[in-house]
């Protein structure tokens, strides 16, 4: 078999990555194919009905305000490996019964995926609806095995950075500005941040925007609205990469 070689000869055809460097052929279709197979997993409905034992539930924070409902899920990886594109059901339990309210076709795919946990690690993942829920009810979440054959895998993480800008509060509250840097080689695509404040270490506020795309070696801004009861309490950011190699 054919190694796959950079594209950077004389001669050839270069693929530029950020400022400089170059990606293999199979790089390149690796990524487009992780890509494809992430859009046609979002047309269809998901529903995960048995738990990952590898990833563990630390917490749970059911938040609602004018911009809607959002679920906080606090996620531990007790494994020694990353995993990622993990499926995850949230939803509410009231009178015994259970909703679902990431299980419809047409969802975002990192609506009803975590992208990546490193071995030993921990994350934040929030999904939000416009769907007002109120309080009543308890929330659950439950995270699945990843699909068979895998959509990625991971050896290690690219470091994304992501960092709060100020912004017009008394104009637009609840609003948060998040200036997001891929110094890494590896493009981002579908990139998801989040955005969480506490109060006496309860969740109170989250929010969750997307990046369609960041380049290497390149920087995007993104806005976020808060769903909850933002205050003046500071804000936690989380930003979870979705390309791996």
């Amino acid at each position: 078999m054919r190694s796959a070689r950079p594209l950077c000869a004389a001669g050839a055809a270069v693929v530029l990555v950020g400022a400089s460097g170059c990606v293999t052929t199979q790089q390149r279709n690796t990524r487009a194919k992780l890509r494809a197979t992430r859009l046609l997993a979002s047309r269809g409905p998901l529903i995960v009905t048995r738990r990952n034992l590898d990833v563990r539930v630390d917490g749970l924070a059911l938040l609602s305000g004018a911009g809607g409902t959002a679920i906080v899920v606090r996620l531990a990886n007790v494994s020694g490996g990353t995993l990622t594109d993990l499926p995850i059901s949230v939803g509410i339990v009231a009178g015994g019964r259970r909703t679902y309210l990431n299980r419809r076709a047409g969802l975002e795919y990192f609506q009803r995926h975590v992208a990546a946990i490193r071995g030993r690690g921990r994350v934040t993942w929030v999904f939000t609806t416009r769907r007002p829920i109120g309080a009543r009810g308890r929330p659950f979440a439950l995270v699945g095995a990843p699909a068979v054959p895998p959509v990625s895998h991971a050896g290690t993480l690219p470091g994304l950075v992501a960092s709060a800008l100020a912004t017009p509060a008394a104009t637009r509250p609840g609003l948060v500005r998040v200036r997001v840097r891929n110094p890494t080689q590896v493009p981002q695509y579908g990139l998801v941040v989040y955005a969480l404040a506490r109060s006496g270490g309860r969740y109170v506020a989250a929010g969750r925007a997307t990046v369609a795309d960041l380049g290497t070696n390149s920087a995007a801004t993104v806005d976020l609205k808060l769903v909850g009861s933002p205050r003046r309490e500071p804000v936690e950011l989380e930003v979870l990469p979705t390309i791996f190699q």
